[in-house]
């Protein structure tokens, strides 16, 4: 079961060390974060998941398009990378965020 969907307030111009918050860091095994960053009208912009949110968000801001846009995240903590994996599929088929590369037709839940 995902620990935690809570939207909140995202600064892009934060600090690396402070994107992600404690709870959004998994901190034990296989424990994955899937994440939603939203824009200021809390429109979808993206779907995504990784073991290390504190590592991967700095990524995002140095390559994708719409890091400048994000103004809010929800994160969901899933046991495992694998229930994280399917979790993002059904997000991505579901919500159609506008950023994800992967269209709906090529997701297979």
């Amino acid at each position: 079961m995902a620990v935690s969907k809570r939207l909140r307030r995202f600064d892009p111009h934060a600090p690396s060390k402070q994107l992600a918050t404690d709870e959004e860091s998994p901190r034990y095994g296989s424990a994955t974060a899937l994440y939603r960053f939203f824009d200021k009208e809390q429109q979808l912009l993206y779907v995504g998941i990784t073991g290390q949110p504190r590592e991967r968000w700095p990524k995002h801001r140095r390559k994708a398009e719409w890091w400048p846009q994000a103004a809010f995240v929800a994160v969901e903590i899933h046991p495992t990378e694998w229930q994280a994996l399917d979790a993002e599929r059904a997000a991505i088929a579901a919500e159609n965020p506008q950023f994800n590369k992967r269209s709906k037709k090529e997701v297979r839940i």
